[in-house]
């Protein structure tokens, strides 16, 4: 079964028989031992036929973590109105970045284990469902891995309202739109983002009038951003364990029931 910590793990590889054996897939953290008496020629053969999944969105988790412990090193002070240190803004930038990279990695790591472990139960078309959600964007890939489990979500709900926002954040970072707006209003390029300062408990005063990056993009909002991702990681990981849950209580209940 494939999947974060359900990763194949076998003593050891036995490349004479690749022909009739099933081609185990390892994690990268594995070490693959091979016999010191192979050729290389063998060894690279080996090693060709193994495919290795790459996951990474947990260790991007980490990180984010990490940035977010370092931004609240050099917050200031800054509650007075006084301007966030560059160190803290590009610490808060990197946490909430790293944290989206982090939710999209484990998002497509969550489709392919999906995708791999209704192939094997026999949901083709769950499995295309899947397939074709790859290229889409990040929300409609949360769609559709929340309905090939047969789990529906409502983004009106929370965690995906604000995961919702957060995704916002990520997308006028990394494709800033330059437009005109007034020195009152300031710059909120989505309606959504108005309500920033409310839901990640802005330190700014409501006396200033400040621009969405400014109560994002603070050691609060990283904190904020990075939480929101790890309750949805969460969340995924509760469609894996339901639907093992759900295969060993249907399993149970054919082996109970009684013969014709």
């Amino acid at each position: 079964m494939k999947g974060k910590n359900r990763k194949y793990r076998p003593e050891h590889f036995n490349f004479s028989s690749l022909e009739t054996e099933k081609i185990p897939i390892f994690s990268p953290e594995e070490k693959i031992q091979l016999k010191d008496e192979i050729t290389r020629e063998q060894r690279k053969s080996v090693l060709e036929q193994i495919r290795v999944v790459p996951y990474i969105g947990r260790d991007l988790l980490e990180f984010s973590w990490r940035l977010v412990e370092l931004s609240h090193r050099y917050e200031g002070n800054f509650l007075e109105g006084k301007d966030v240190s560059i160190t803290c803004r590009a610490l808060s930038t990197g946490a909430i970045t790293v944290a989206c990279a982090a939710f999209e990695a484990y998002l497509n790591e969550e489709i392919f284990n999906a995708s791999s472990f209704l192939e094997e139960h026999g949901s083709i078309g769950k499995v295309r469902l899947l397939e074709l959600s790859i290229n889409l964007p990040p929300r409609d890939r949360v769609d559709a891995l929340f309905a090939a489990y047969e789990q529906p979500i409502g983004w009106g709900s929370e965690p995906f309202q604000s995961l919702d926002l957060v995704l916002s954040i990520r997308k006028h970072l990394l494709h800033h739109e330059v437009k005109l707006y007034n020195a009152f209003d300031g710059h909120w390029p989505a309606r959504k983002l108005k309500d920033l300062k409310r839901r990640i408990g802005s330190p700014y005063s409501n006396d200033l009038i400040l621009d969405w990056n400014q109560h994002a993009l603070t050691p609060a909002g990283a904190e904020w951003a990075v939480r929101v991702i790890c309750d949805i990681i969460g969340r995924m990981d509760e469609l894996w364990d339901k639907r093992q849950s759900k295969l060993k209580e249907d399993s149970g209940n054919d082996m109970a029931a009684p013969e014709d």
